[in-house]
């Protein structure tokens, strides 16, 4: 079986008592890291390939990576760099904003030569999004690593998690990166939302078509939307749609993660073949799972393990 690769930020969560609240408890967060343990929980093997400050954030993020069961031997410490902070604003549905600090964050310092060839396999995916695609030795080291990750056979998947008040809402800026990084992907996940802010169009079939045109190596699209569900995308724009999973909603930090966990697990578990129709099973053990997250308070924490999402995916899809 091969692993999960996730490059970019693993940075503190500063998680709010309640809806309006300014008492924060600090929780480890990022996208990569959190699809990381999303499926280091479902039981495969998720290395995180980042950098992390040597502070007592730094040390606490590392410490709570090992205690998920996330492989930290690709995981770089360094003491001239600081922990990146995002401060969470939770509202009374659950949806949540972030305010990011960012002084010298370590997650954006990683060097392209803390990348290697021998880290990359056939079996393995290598997983990437744009919050670490903005100017920096990160960025580089993804797009490296994307391009070792192609050549060793490996799948790349890019997940687009638009966050604009970190490019300085710089909306040019921000498009034109994402779609440079489109053609270094096999598989894309995208919610509605950023889907019409790449596109300018708020037809799903024409932006995922704009996607493709892109994307030139990409062999299926999802896209997630919220309660509405998901639906997955092939080049000739075969598609399938999918409802929600039922779930009162507590806190939708890190959904978007465990729905990419829940996809990686399938791929590095047996596989399934890149079509609309392959991918079903995958799409609805990824819903499952997100069903599950959404309704527990976090994003690490609230990812499930594998027999709480079999157990919610047979409840909702049968038995397979």
């Amino acid at each position: 079986m091969g692993k999960l690769i996730c490059m970019g930020d693993c940075i503190a969560d500063m998680l709010p008592d309640g809806a309006g609240s300014l008492t924060y408890t600090a929780k480890m967060g990022g996208a990569p890291a959190n699809v990381c343990v999303a499926a280091a929980k479902l039981g495969v093997r998720a290395c995180f390939l980042g950098k992390l400050a040597d502070d007592a954030f730094g040390r606490f993020l590392l410490a709570e990576l090992k205690s998920y069961g996330v492989d930290t031997s690709l995981t770089v410490v360094d003491k001239a760099c600081k922990t990146g902070l995002a401060f969470v604003a939770l509202s009374s549905d659950g949806d949540r904003e972030f305010f990011f600090y960012r002084d010298t964050p370590a997650d954006a310092s990683l060097s392209p030569d803390e990348v290697t060839e021998d880290m990359f396999a056939s079996e393995d995916v290598l997983h990437f999004c744009s919050i670490s695609l903005k100017p920096s030795p990160t960025r580089d080291a993804i797009e490296k690593a994307a391009e070792l990750a192609r050549a060793a056979g490996a799948t790349v998947s890019f997940d687009v998690n638009l966050r604009l008040n970190l490019w300085d809402n710089d909306e040019a800026a921000l498009r034109k990166t994402v779609f440079d990084f489109f053609p270094l992907a096999d598989i894309v996940k995208v919610t509605d939302e950023e889907l019409l802010f790449l596109t300018g169009t708020d037809d799903e079939k024409a932006g995922v078509q704009r996607v493709f045109a892109a994307a030139t190596n990409a062999k299926l699209v999802f896209v997630t939307k919220g309660a509405a569900g998901a639906s997955v995308w092939a080049p000739d724009l075969a598609h399938r749609d999918y409802a929600a999973v039922p779930r009162k909603a507590v806190d939708t930090t890190g959904a978007g993660d465990c729905f990419v966990g829940g996809i990686v697990y399938n791929i590095l578990s047996g596989g399934f073949p890149y079509t609309v129709e392959g991918a079903d099973e995958a799409v609805k053990f990824a819903l499952s799972a997100c069903a599950y997250a959404i309704s527990e308070k976090g994003a690490a924490t609230a990812m499930p393990t594998l027999p709480q999402v079999l157990e919610l995916k047979r409840s909702n899809y049968g038995d397979r």
